[in-house]
């Protein structure tokens, strides 16, 4: 009974900012300092989320109108321009697609597949006989 007494009547050592008006205003200043920098670094950060939002969404239009454009300004029908799009990269597509050979003008005829520039891209080539195969 006699602890609780004496801890209830002491006042602590150190003084609260309640106390003191200038250290409350110390404090706000420092707190609105860090909410000024906080605010900063958000709106940094949300302005880079919203970049890469509508860079996504930008690429994605564009890509959609590329591809609408190709399909609307192609002589052949959609499945014949979607083979001829999967031969480009070199013979083996076109003939895995079922395109190779192809004359200029059908689909999957890609003039960098043409190497002697006759019209006829894939073509097959003769097989050369060597010493090695036999006379």
């Amino acid at each position: 009974m006699r602890l609780k007494s004496l801890i209830a009547g002491m006042r602590p050592i150190w003084r609260t900012h309640e106390e003191n008006p200038g250290a409350a205003k110390r404090l706000r200043r420092i707190k609105q300092g860090f909410q000024r920098i906080s605010h900063r670094w958000d709106r940094a950060s949300r302005r880079r989320k919203f970049y890469r939002a509508v860079g996504l969404w930008l690429v994605g239009a564009l890509g959609a109108f590329a591809v609408t454009w190709y399909f609307l300004s192609s002589p052949w029908p959609p499945i014949p321009t979607l083979k001829h799009l999967a031969a480009f990269p070199n013979c083996d597509a076109a003939r895995l697609v079922g395109l190779a050979p192809a004359r200029k003008g059908e689909p999957g005829y890609w003039s960098r597949h043409d190497r002697d520039q006759d019209g006829i891209s894939c073509e097959p080539w003769p097989r050369v006989k060597s010493d090695k195969d036999g006379k």
